[in-house]
C-alpha cells in the first residue's frame, strides 16, 4: 500500500512537470500560429478554445453533460451583438454583457434542473437551448433578426487599432485565452477544483464527506457559463455578425465532439480538439460540401486510436511509460549488493 502510494506521487510529480512544458510549448505554438495557417482559422480555433475549456470544467472535471451549451454560447454571442448595434456599446461593455446574460441564464436552468442526474440533465439542457433557439427564429425576430442572423453590427476599435484586421484580432483573442488557461489552471488547483474532481469520481462519497454535492454541479455549471458567454461574444466580434446557427444544438454537438476528441478531463485537450476539428473542417470542405462525412470518419479513426481522447492517450501512454522506468530502476537498486 505504501509502495503504491510513493509510485502515485512520484507519478503525480512526473505528470506536472510534464504539463507545464506541454502548456508552455502549446503557448509557444499559439503565439505564432496566425504565421502557421490563416489568421481567421486561429482566431477561430482560439474562440472555440475557451467555450472547450468551459465545457470541460462541466463534462470532464465535474462529470456532468451538458447538449444545451450552444444556449449560453448563442445567447453571449447576441447580447454582445445586441449591446453593440444598440446601444453603441464598448468593446468590453458588450463582453460583459454577455458574460452576465449566460450566467444568469445558467442560475436559472440550474435552479430548475441541476437536481437531475445524468442524459436526464443532458436533455432538459438540450430543451432549454433549443427553446432559445426558436424564440430568436420567430417571436424575437424583430431583434435577433431571425434566420438572417443579427447584423450591422460596427467595427471595434482598441487602443485606435481595429479588430476587424485579422493579426490584431487574433493577439486580443490570444490574450484573453491565455487568461482563460490561467484562471482554468487556478479553479483546477483550488480546494473547489479537487471538490469538482472528487464529485466526478464518486458523487455519493463526496456527499457522505459533508459537501452539498447539488451546490457543486451548480457552480460549475455557472463558471462554464461565464466560458461559454466569453467565448460568444469573442465570435460576434470575430464574425462582425450572429448567426442564428450558434444557438442550434448542432453548435452543443459539436463542442462535445471536440471535447471528447482532444481529451475530456485534461487541461489542453478541448483547445488541442478544437484544432484538429476546425482545421479538418476548413481543409477538407476546400475539396468537397460532403466535408461531414469525411471529418466524421477521421472522428472515428483518431477515437479508435487515442480511446481517451489525443491529450488523455497522450498523458496515459506517457505516464505509463514513465511509470514502467521507475519500477525498473527501483528493482536494479533493489537487487545491488549494499
Amino acid at each position: 500500500m505504501k509502495d503504491q502510494q510513493n509510485e502515485q506521487t512520484i507519478l503525480q510529480d512526473v505528470e506536472s512537470k510534464s504539463k507545464a512544458t506541454i502548456v508552455w510549448g502549446t503557448a509557444l505554438v499559439l503565439l505564432a500560429l496566425p504565421f502557421i495557417i490563416s489568421a481567421p482559422l486561429a482566431t477561430e480555433i482560439l474562440i472555440w478554445g475557451i467555450f472547450g475549456l468551459g465545457f470541460n470544467l462541466l463534462l470532464g472535471y465535474t462529470g456532468v453533460l451538458s447538449f444545451g451549451h450552444a444556449a449560453y454560447f448563442g445567447l453571449g454571442a447576441y447580447s454582445a451583438g445586441m449591446a453593440l448595434r444598440y446601444w453603441k456599446a464598448s468593446l468590453w461593455t458588450s463582453l460583459l454583457t454577455a458574460v452576465v446574460a449566460s450566467m444568469l441564464l445558467a442560475c436559472l436552468i440550474g435552479a430548475l434542473a441541476i437536481k437531475r442526474r445524468g442524459v436526464y440533465f443532458a436533455m432538459i439542457s438540450l430543451a432549454f437551448g433549443q427553446m432559445l433557439y426558436f424564440l430568436a427564429l420567430s417571436p424575437l425576430k424583430h431583434i435577433t433578426r431571425g434566420e438572417d442572423g443579427l447584423t450591422h453590427i460596427p467595427v471595434i476599435e482598441l487602443f485606435s487599432i481595429s479588430l476587424n484586421k485579422p493579426i490584431p484580432l487574433y493577439y486580443f483573442v490570444f490574450i484573453i485565452t491565455i487568461g482563460m488557461l490561467y484562471l482554468t489552471w487556478r479553479i483546477l488547483q483550488s480546494p473547489f477544483g479537487k471538490l469538482l474532481q472528487a464529485f466526478r469520481e464518486n458523487e455519493e462519497r463526496a456527499k457522505a464527506c459533508g459537501f452539498n454535492t447539488t451546490l457543486v454541479k451548480f457552480f460549475s455549471l455557472v463558471i462554464s457559463a461565464f466560458y461559454a458567454g466569453l467565448a460568444g461574444g469573442l465570435n460576434t466580434i470575430y464574425l462582425g455578425y450572429v448567426p442564428l446557427t450558434t444557438l442550434f444544438w448542432l453548435t452543443s454537438g459539436t463542442m462535445v465532439m471536440m471535447t471528447i476528441l482532444g481529451g475530456k478531463g485534461t487541461f489542453l485537450g478541448p483547445l488541442i480538439g478544437a484544432g484538429v476539428f476546425l482545421f479538418l473542417q476548413n481543409t477538407i470542405s476546400v475539396f468537397t460540401p460532403r466535408w461531414e462525412l469525411f471529418v466524421g470518419a477521421v472522428f472515428v479513426l483518431i477515437i479508435l486510436l487515442f480511446p481517451a481522447g489525443i491529450m488523455g492517450t497522450i498523458r496515459d501512454k506517457y505516464s505509463a511509460h514513465k511509470m514502467k522506468k521507475l519500477r525498473k530502476k527501483a528493482a536494479f537498486l533493489a537487487a545491488r549488493p549494499e
